[in-house]
């Protein structure tokens, strides 16, 4: 006869009920979290890669990080093609490096691949799973949230990195192809001769002395010196990258498209004139609430020679801008 042994009926119980417990739901760890920053969507948010049907499991956890681990992977690689691409651009641009616009370009690239791979030791944080920690419901939570960080990196150094790859990739049709270089330069100068336009209405209607103004006049002054002051540093730019490609044009047997520097002296001419209006027309009024606020962005333009990052200049304009409640 086949001996069959049996355990107290309490013991049956405590053992069912002990495995019962270790099965950690979604509602479990949203119970459990304490973190004011973190309400219910947040932790099932968080969870969702760590969970099966609602429920915390250690095959769901496993295949997160696999998946984790191979993104991580793929990040490096991105980053190790930005690195080619940079070799690329540099080797094409080599016999023209010391052209003020081209040397410039590289720099920035340079600066940018320096940031990318500085995300490299972040893509290796040696992922471990704790033990036991589909059954602890605060752990599994804090575990995501370290996993959903990760991620986040990952994602960002690749996109970074595509960014990257991509814009040297036109950086060097740039370098190859003549037609490239003037249209992108004709789209810059237009950006600028668009920018003049709005800005000469503005000025119109802060000299019309009828005009009901319907902002600060003393803002829109300090506002459109300012960017005057912007618009000539950009043209002035915009004089010597013409120079610039003249030379790469002579360098490779290139063509130069003619009337160009006509465009910017026009535009030059222009914005002068609207820069003579707001100094004209400023009262002693508007000189006083924002007049070191105008020297000083003029003084910070001054720190800024062609070839100019356009970007940087925008942002110190931002920085520099006049506010009404701030200058009372």
């Amino acid at each position: 006869m086949k001996l069959i042994k049996s355990y107290p009926l309490e013991t049956q119980t405590a053992n069912m009920h002990t495995e019962k417990s270790s099965r950690v739901t979604v509602s479990d760890v949203v119970t459990a979290v304490d973190d004011p920053d973190a309400d219910a969507d947040t932790v099932r948010d968080a969870l969702r890669p760590v969970t099966n049907d609602g429920m915390v499991t250690q095959t769901a956890i496993e295949t997160t990080v696999s998946d984790v681990s191979k993104l991580l992977a793929t990040a490096e690689t991105r980053i190790e093609l930005a690195g080619d691409a940079y070799d690329d651009i540099a080797r094409v641009a080599e016999p023209v490096e010391d052209i003020p616009t081209v040397r410039a370009r590289l720099n920035r690239f340079s600066e940018r691949l320096s940031a990318i791979e500085s995300r490299i030791p972040e893509l290796r944080p040696g992922i471990s799973i704790p033990e036991d920690v589909e059954s602890q419901p605060v752990e599994v939570y804090k575990f995501a949230v370290h996993i959903r960080e990760i991620i986040v990196i990952a994602q960002e150094a690749i996109e970074a990195a595509e960014d990257f790859s991509f814009d040297a990739e036109q950086f060097e049709s740039w370098l190859n192809r003549p037609d490239r270089r003037y249209d992108e330069f004709v789209e810059d100068l237009e950006v600028v001769v668009d920018a003049a336009d709005e800005l000469a209405t503005t000025v119109d209607e802060l000299v019309d002395e009828s005009m009901t103004m319907t902002v600060d006049p003393a803002v829109q002054w300090a506002d459109a010196t300012m960017r005057t002051q912007v618009l000539l540093l950009l043209l002035t730019d915009l004089h010597a990258e013409l120079a610039d490609l003249r030379t790469l044009a002579d360098r490779t047997d290139a063509y130069i498209r003619t009337g160009l520097a006509d465009r910017i002296n026009r535009a030059e001419e222009q914005v002068t004139d609207l820069n003579s209006a707001l100094d004209t027309h400023a009262t002693p009024a508007w000189r006083d609430r924002f007049g070191d606020d105008v020297e000083a962005f003029d003084a910070t333009l001054k720190g800024f020679d062609p070839p100019v990052d356009w970007g940087a200049i925008d942002r110190a304009l931002t920085e520099h801008q006049p506010n009404c409640p701030d200058k009372e």
